[in-house]
């Protein structure tokens, strides 16, 4: 794809040109955890979203996808690979192993559970 820009006279994008051209992905946990509450839907919306095998399970890649958003989503955590394999273990304590179900899904995305997980990822990241 050519992606054909105005330029500023000096050769360089401008910002917002580069977000353009870039289409950066929201994060789609962020529409779901910031409402008041996380109805048995929004589990199940989660679950189709990150379910690329559709086994109602989220494993492997799947799982990674999603406890990479979930980090995305935490304000003052670093999003890097180190804290990302950091959230899987906290999630696989939490959850009490690496496949989640919907109630597993259910139980992390709880709002104790998230304010733990943000509370441990903040001591590891200092």
């Amino acid at each position: 794809a050519v992606v054909s820009t105005q330029s500023t006279g000096d050769g360089r994008f401008e910002m917002n040109e580069l977000a353009k051209a870039l289409k950066i992905e929201e994060n789609y946990l962020n529409k779901i955890i910031n409402k008041k509450a996380i109805k048995d839907k929004h589990i199940q919306s989660i679950l189709k979203h990150y379910d690329s095998n559709e086994d109602e399970r989220l494993q492997g890649c799947e799982l990674k996808a999603f406890v990479g958003d979930l980090v995305r989503s935490t304000p003052d955590i670093p999003y890097n690979y180190a804290m990302i394999e950091q959230a899987c273990n906290y999630i696989e304590e939490m959850s009490g192993g690496m496949t989640l179900d919907v109630d597993a899904i259910k139980l992390i995305l709880s709002l104790d559970n998230r304010q733990q997980l943000h509370r441990k990822l903040s001591q590891h990241a200092r």
